[in-house]
């Protein structure tokens, strides 16, 4: 893994240098809302396989970067590549269908559904005919590609629940099932932790980290303890800004992430 570390405007590098087609690339990305500068020129490029963790306080531009990647936002500044293919004006299904997967914020499931018919709801939406309105046999491989799904999140035991009666932290289970259930090649998580107890963290910790190593993955997180276990590297904002790239052992002693996190001089 490249090691790098860039801090106000200086990279340092050390190591090999990634020979594959990155998986994604930002160049010079920015997002504006009006006159709300939301993301200014951020670059980053993230290998294939590579856990790419990105921190910030609230307002630091880390969501409206997922939503300008994902389309959802298109930037207003700047060029985005998926794996060498130029997405920077494509529409966010054109995205999805091109490997991108994601979560949100904010759960968007079927709360009067069971689990399983979420899961599988998510698959038949990445098929061709998703349209259709056949019902789902017991040897309809979509059916089966959602009980793998809920196996993958640890969520098989439940799979009949009705998604109103689970856990904040089983629904984040299934959320992850769905972002997967499109066989993507990048997956977005933003932040996956949010409002889970103490208790409900390890086993969503244990969730990302045994994800297959060949998918990308990019985490938005507040809480180090969840981002830094499950990264190869770290990018920090602030103000719509990258303001230090970096390895996870690095970014808890960094002077600079410190005053962010906890206030003062920087």
């Amino acid at each position: 893994m490249l090691d790098t570390t860039t801090r106000k405007g200086r990279t340092e590098t050390s190591g090999p240098t990634a020979a594959a087609t990155p998986a994604l690339v930002t160049e010079n990305v920015a997002r504006s809302f009006g006159a709300l500068k939301a993301v200014s020129n951020v670059s980053i490029t993230i290998a294939p396989g590579e856990r790419r963790a990105i921190l910030g306080p609230n307002g630091a531009g880390k969501t409206t970067l997922f939503n300008t990647i994902c389309g959802d936002h298109p930037p207003t500044a700047g060029r985005i590549l998926l794996f060498g293919e130029d997405i920077t004006h494509l529409q966010p299904h054109r995205r999805a269908r091109l490997g991108i997967g994601r979560t949100y914020q904010s759960s968007l499931l079927f709360d009067g559904l069971s689990v399983l018919e979420n899961l599988y709801l998510a698959v038949r939406g990445a098929m061709p005919g998703r349209l259709s309105l056949w019902k789902a046999g017991h040897d309809d491989p979509a059916l089966a590609k959602a009980r793998r799904l809920a196996e993958q999140v640890r969520v098989d035991t439940i799979a009949q629940a009705r998604i109103q009666s689970l856990s904040h932290g089983q629904r984040r289970q299934v959320e992850v099932g769905m972002a997967l259930a499109s066989d993507p090649r990048l997956l977005m998580l933003d932040e996956p932790a949010a409002g889970l107890s103490a208790a409900e963290r390890p086993e969503l910790v244990k969730l990302i980290r045994d994800l297959p190593r060949e998918l990308t993955l990019i985490l938005i997180e507040h809480d180090m303890d969840v981002a830094l276990p499950n990264s190869d590297k770290v990018t920090v904002m602030k103000d719509g800004e990258v303001v230090v790239d970096s390895t996870p052992d690095r970014i808890a002693d960094d002077p600079l992430v410190q005053a962010i996190y906890l206030g003062g001089e920087h």
